[in-house]
């Protein structure tokens, strides 16, 4: 398992604490879990978004002076709404050797072979799915292959998933996840022509006099 590393560095609580981290390019976070009494820590805000990146929501060692090595997940990353840096991160702390639960995100791979028609659209319905594993066993992602659409309203369902014999799926098997549906133009048109095709109130007029008449002249 590769291995994911940032160094933090226990700091004060409070606002104005807070302001003086962030202008020292550093970021505040908390660090909790069901063995870990909440700790408020801060780290270099380059080397923690370098992190992130990389470890795509799987575990992070986490060093802390007084607290040795921890293991943690990001549960919670607040951005700035303009500028999109990170303000504030909750991480959970975690046992290697207890599953947890994690909303993992879904990878589209491949061409959808009905894509060929211009009527036809492809629809993603959701991002993540959840799962639940040992912390080292977290994937990066799952991967949906989308050779399968071939034609309209064909499905990719969350148990067509490409994951580990150690990965769990929690989502509903059958939730859907993309789905191959025309295209508003075509759902228009298609509509349109419904509607031609189907008889008017006249027609319908015409139809249930012309039987009262004839009700009548038996």
């Amino acid at each position: 398992m590769e291995k994911f590393t940032i160094q933090a560095e226990p700091r004060a609580v409070g606002r104005h604490s807070n302001r003086e981290l962030r202008n020292a390019e550093r970021v505040p976070g908390v660090v909790y879990g069901k063995a870990q009494e909440a700790l408020a820590v801060s780290m270099d805000r380059k080397l923690l978004g370098i992190a992130l990146h990389k470890a795509s929501g799987r575990t992070i060692e986490m060093k802390v002076p007084g607290q040795g090595s921890l293991h943690v997940l990001a549960r919670e990353i607040q951005r700035h709404p303009t500028r999109h840096t990170i303000l504030h991160v909750d991480f959970l702390a975690v046992s290697m050797t207890e599953k947890v639960r994690v909303n993992l995100a879904v990878v589209a791979e491949g061409q959808a072979p009905a894509l060929s028609n211009s009527d036809l659209v492809l629809v993603r319905q959701t991002d993540t799915v959840e799962i639940e594993c040992l912390p080292g066993d977290i994937p990066e992602h799952a991967l949906a292959d989308l050779s399968t659409l071939e034609s309209v309203h064909d499905e990719i369902l969350a148990k067509q998933l490409k994951l580990s014999e150690k990965v769990k799926l929690l989502t509903d098997g059958d939730q859907v996840l993309f789905a191959i549906t025309p295209s508003r133009a075509a759902a228009v048109e298609e509509a349109e022509e419904a509607a031609e095709e189907a008889p008017s109130a006249d027609d319908v007029e015409v139809v249930k006099k012309g039987k009262k008449e004839e009700e009548e002249a038996e």
